[in-house]
């Protein structure tokens, strides 16, 4: 069993690819507190599953990465005989070549409902939300799809799901104890309210420690923030967990997005400049980090040091994960940020700790981004 210092480490150094979101959170639990939804699905399987098979990577990860041994040795075993179906060679010699990797399976997944054996587009979604198109081509997409369909029926796909049904609701549970943890009146305090959003947690065993967010709007206009959950592990006790100390901060910073990416639009035009400057050094390394752009890197930026001041004011559980305090926690996610050359972080961490000594000079975060340009320029 991994220590929770070391599996932190791979967490946070794995890819969060910047997603442009938006925020409020979807069900009342009758008392007037927000209740995420928490699921395993079988269309975000199935297609972890093929992208395994063909080593897509973000799903071509081993047990020492973090994946079960036990599931990952049922899948391998079941699915061998289906390595060279014609969606695994599709998705490995066409797709994956042109950029079909870690979040995007799961994007496509998410669009797609399994209904008596057919695979269908939920057509509730607005189909090209997110530039999602610019990603994938319509032809590609649905030959992958009928491709998809065959290798759920020929590999008995359904009957592996439902074998399996007693580990996925399991990580469902073991995730809910994790979830219900996260503090979503936080986000109203701390950026500002908005409306029409739901959120959701969806868990992938063969993501490894690979998080995505991913970004869908209804056709009724409300905006659908999902975040795709890989890394767990057993306890002494064979039970499945996600320890709070290194799954919380994934969250916060996943839901973050809602909020950051979204602002840093707004400001663009002044801090575009900086940006530029900032990724112009370091381009060819964060390209290769799957930050390929000047706006991911200070989106990037912007929900760490927001995810930071969410935990300097929300200790967690550091029980067992051999972290002496959460300001041994805080310092090693910081470090890590420095490994990933987000050279802005402390900068930011700062700037919104004023912000919020300050609350009532600035009610909202968008009452104080004309400072928070200023601290950016200035560096």
């Amino acid at each position: 069993m991994k220590t929770a210092k070391n599996l932190l480490l791979v967490i946070l150094v794995s890819l969060y690819p910047a997603v442009v979101l938006s925020a409020q959170s979807d069900v009342a639990d009758g008392s007037g507190s927000r209740v995420i939804p928490v699921r395993y699905s079988e269309e975000t399987e199935l297609l972890a599953v093929v992208c395994h098979l063909a080593d897509i990577g973000g799903y071509d990860f081993s047990e020492e990465d973090g994946v079960l041994s036990d599931y990952l040795s049922d899948v391998d075993s079941c699915f061998a005989p289906f390595r060279n179906h014609k969606a695994v060679k599709f998705a490995a010699e066409r797709l994956y070549r042109r950029g079909f990797s870690y979040d995007l399976p799961m994007a496509l997944a998410l669009r797609l409902t399994i209904d008596d054996g057919h695979l269908k587009y939920n057509e509730g979604l607005v189909d090209d939300f997110d530039g999602y198109y610019e990603r994938i081509s319509r032809p590609d997409e649905k030959k992958f799809i009928a491709l998809l369909e065959d290798f759920y029926h020929q590999s008995s796909f359904r009957e592996f799901f439902n074998s399996h049904m007693k580990v996925y609701r399991e990580c469902e549970e073991a995730m809910r104890e994790v979830v219900d943890k996260l503090d979503m009146g936080w986000y109203d305090s701390f950026f500002g309210p908005i409306e029409d959003v739901e959120f959701c947690v969806y868990l992938g065993l063969l993501n490894g420690p690979g998080n995505f967010a991913i970004h869908q709007k209804n056709s009724d206009g409300t905006e659908l923030v999902n975040a795709l959950m890989g890394c767990c592990d057993r306890d002494s006790d064979g039970k499945i967990y996600y320890g709070e100390v290194y799954t919380l901060p994934v969250l916060v910073h996943e839901f973050n997005h809602s909020y950051c990416n979204p602002m840093n639009e707004e400001i663009w035009d002044s801090i575009r400049q900086k940006a530029n400057a900032i990724f112009s050094e370091n381009a060819e390394f964060y390209s290769s980090i799957a930050y390929g752009a000047p706006e991911y890197i200070m989106n990037e930026m912007f929900v760490e040091a927001s995810m930071i001041r969410y935990l300097t004011s929300h200790p967690l559980d550091l029980s067992g994960s051999a972290f002496n305090g959460m300001d041994e926690l805080i310092d090693r996610l910081i470090l890590v940020d420095d490994k990933k050359k987000f050279s802005l972080v402390r900068t930011m961490i700062d700037v919104l700790g004023r912000r919020e000594a300050e609350q009532s000079t600035y009610p909202t975060m968008r009452d104080f981004l004309p400072e928070y340009v200023k601290a950016i320029n200035a560096e």
